[in-house]
């Protein structure tokens, strides 16, 4: 329960960094099984995800490179332990929303003909 892996996307270069906390937890083989999906899947999603044309044709479906940072990684931290880890991960999915430049345009728009339907009394 002390290990984690953490892993930054940069897009605009294509490329993934980890950070494992622990590098002799997985082999490089292994890992390469683990990163597979998100080498793959970030640059679908980018294409799937856009909201225009224009936007769309900015990405490929040519799978991303990574690597593995073997110096300076940050060992665990009481402040990173499980208790803490939902509230970790929400505020990390916030900041990444606030970044995502069509999130804002799209907040207001899902269904919002329907959006007193429960509070009505029938």
């Amino acid at each position: 329960n002390e290990h984690w892996i953490a892993i930054w996307i940069s897009i605009p270069k294509r490329h993934i960094v980890v950070w494992d906390s622990i590098l002799t937890h997985i082999r490089a083989a292994d890992l390469d099984v683990l990163m597979e999906p998100f080498v793959n899947m970030v640059p679908y999603l980018l294409v799937e995800c856009s909201g225009s044309d224009e936007e769309r044709v900015k990405h490929t479906l040519e799978p991303y490179t990574y690597e593995r940072v073997t110096v300076g990684v940050p060992q665990c931290r009481a402040a990173l332990c499980n208790k803490n880890s939902k509230a970790i991960r929400e505020k990390m999915a916030l900041d990444i929303f606030k970044e995502t430049p069509e999130g804002h345009a799209k907040e207001n728009e899902d269904n919002v003909e329907n959006l007193g339907t429960y509070d009505q009394q029938g």
